[in-house]
C-alpha cells in the first residue's frame, strides 16, 4: 500500500527575493519583476530583459566539502533554497552525523551550470589551457548540482539529477513522491534550479520566441517568453513521519501524471493531447475527480502555441467547467525559470491552498477571445480550494502534471 506524502517545507529564491513571503506578496500583487538584466551579459544580443535574482551570501560548508563548487551560481541558489526549505520544515539543516539513508534529493534543471561551461570554454579559447584550473569540472558538472548538495546537507538516501527541460521541477517532485510513497525514503528534498545562460537567450532569440516587451500569457497580443532565474525546493515527507515529529503539514501531494508528445523538438502538440494524457493520468492514479480541482497553475509561457495547446488540453479534460476554473501563470511575474519553474509553481499551489487565495496572471490586458477562460486578471483572489493542478511542459514534448491537496 502506498504511503501518503505531504509537504512540510518550501524554499524559493526568485526575482521577488529570497523569502516565501516575498514571493507570495509579489505574485498576489499582479506586478511583473521582468526588467533590464544587469548581472549577466550576452554580447550576441543588443539588450536583455528578464527577472534576475540577488544571490545571497555564501553559506558555511563542512570542511570536507569543496566550497569552490558552490560558488557556481546555479548550485549556490539550489543549496540556498534547500536550506531554506529545511528551516521552513523545522528540520536541522545538517543533523549531527548527517541524515543517513532515510533522506534524499531529486533536483531538476534545464541548463544546469552551462554558464560555468561557457565561461570556462571562452577563457580556454582566448587565454589558453593554462588559464583554466584543474578544479573546473567540480564547478561545471551538472550532477554536482544534486550530488554536491546532498553531500553538503548529509543526505544519504536516493540522489538524482533530472533534466526534462521546463518540466524538470515537476518531474523531480514526481520521482521524489514515489521514493517516499514506496518506502525508499521517509523524507525527500525535491525541486529545481536554473540561471541565465547565453545559450538560453541566444537559442530563444533565434527561434523568435523571446518577448519584445514582457511575457503576457493568454493575452491576444502575447509575443513570447521572458526568462527568470530561480530555485524552488520542497520537503516531501511521509505523513506518519511528519506527524510523529509534530511537523506543520502545508499540503499533500496526491499524485502526478507524465507523458510525452513525441511530436516536435520544440513545438507542443497543437491539440494538447500530450497534456491531456498527463492530466488524466494524474487524476486516474489518485482517484481524484476533475470536479475537485479548484485552481490550475498553468505552464503559461506566453508563446502562441504553448498557450493555445494548454487551453485546448484543459477544455478537453474539464469540459465546460474549464472556463470557470481559476487558471493563472506566474511566469509573467517572475519570469520563466526553466528547470525551477514547475517547482516554484508547486510552491505557489501550496501557498494558494494555505491561504485559500490564487495568484493572478500578470501583464494580461486583453485575454485571447478564442480561450474564454478565467485567467485571474489584475490581483490575487480568495477562492475556496481543496486541490490544485500544477502544469508543466518542456522541449521534446515532456509533460508533467502534479496534483496537490489541502493538508490532511
Amino acid at each position: 500500500m502506498k504511503r501518503r506524502v505531504v509537504v512540510t517545507g518550501c524554499g524559493a529564491l526568485t526575482a521577488a527575493g529570497n523569502t516565501l513571503d516575498g514571493l507570495w506578496q509579489a505574485l498576489l500583487s499582479g506586478r511583473t519583476l521582468v526588467g533590464k538584466v544587469t548581472n549577466f551579459a550576452c554580447p550576441e544580443l543588443d539588450s536583455l530583459s528578464g527577472a534576475e535574482l540577488v544571490v545571497p551570501e555564501s553559506y558555511d560548508l563542512p570542511a570536507s566539502i569543496n566550497g569552490d563548487a558552490f560558488r557556481a551560481r546555479c548550485c549556490h541558489i539550489a543549496l540556498a533554497a534547500a536550506r531554506q526549505a529545511l528551516v521552513h520544515a523545522n528540520l536541522p539543516v545538517q543533523p549531527e552525523g548527517g541524515w543517513g539513508e532515510g533522506a534524499g534529493l531529486v533536483l531538476g534543471t534545464t541548463m544546469g551550470e552551462e554558464r560555468q561551461v561557457g565561461d570556462l570554454s571562452e577563457r580556454w579559447t582566448k587565454q589558453g589551457a593554462d588559464s583554466v584550473d584543474g578544479g573546473f569540472l567540480g564547478r561545471a558538472d551538472n550532477h554536482k548540482l544534486a550530488a554536491g548538495i546532498a553531500a553538503a546537507l548529509g543526505l544519504g538516501g536516493p540522489v538524482w539529477l533530472n533534466a526534462t527541460a521546463c518540466s524538470s521541477g515537476n518531474t523531480a517532485l514526481a520521482w521524489a513522491f514515489d521514493f517516499v510513497a514506496d518506502g525508499t525514503a521517509d523524507l525527500m528534498l525535491a525541486g529545481g534550479a536554473d540561471t541565465f545562460t547565453r545559450a538560453l537567450f541566444c537559442g530563444f532569440a533565434r527561434m523568435s520566441a523571446l518577448s519584445k516587451s514582457v511575457c503576457k500569457p493568454f493575452d491576444k497580443n502575447r509575443d513570447g517568453v521572458s526568462f527568470g532565474e530561480g530555485a524552488g525546493i520542497l520537503v516531501l515527507e511521509e505523513l506518519a513521519h511528519a506527524r510523529r515529529r509534530g511537523a506543520r503539514i502545508l499540503a499533500e501531494v496526491v499524485g502526478y501524471g507524465l507523458s510525452n508528445d513525441a511530436y516536435h523538438v520544440t513545438a507542443p502538440e497543437p491539440n494538447g493531447a500530450g497534456f491531456v494524457r498527463a492530466i488524466e493520468q494524474a487524476l486516474a492514479t489518485t482517484g481524484a475527480s476533475p470536479d475537485t480541482i479548484g485552481y490550475v497553475c498553468a505552464h503559461g509561457t506566453g508563446t502562441q502555441y504553448n498557450d493555445q495547446g494548454e487551453v485546448r488540453a484543459l477544455k478537453t479534460v474539464f469540459g465546460e467547467r474549464a472556463i470557470t476554473i481559476p487558471t493563472s501563470s506566474i511566469k509573467s511575474a517572475i519570469g520563466h525559470t526553466n528547470g525551477a519553474a514547475a517547482a516554484i509553481g508547486a510552491i505557489a499551489c501550496v501557498l494558494a491552498l494555505l491561504h485559500q487565495t490564487v495568484p493572478p496572471t500578470a501583464n494580461l490586458a486583453e485575454p485571447d477571445p478564442e480561450f474564454g477562460m478565467d485567467f485571474v486578471m489584475n490581483a490575487g483572489r480568495p477562492v475556496e480550494l481543496s486541490a490544485c493542478l500544477n502544469m508543466s511542459a518542456g522541449f521534446g514534448g515532456a509533460n508533467a502534471c502534479l496534483l496537490l491537496a489541502r493538508a490532511p
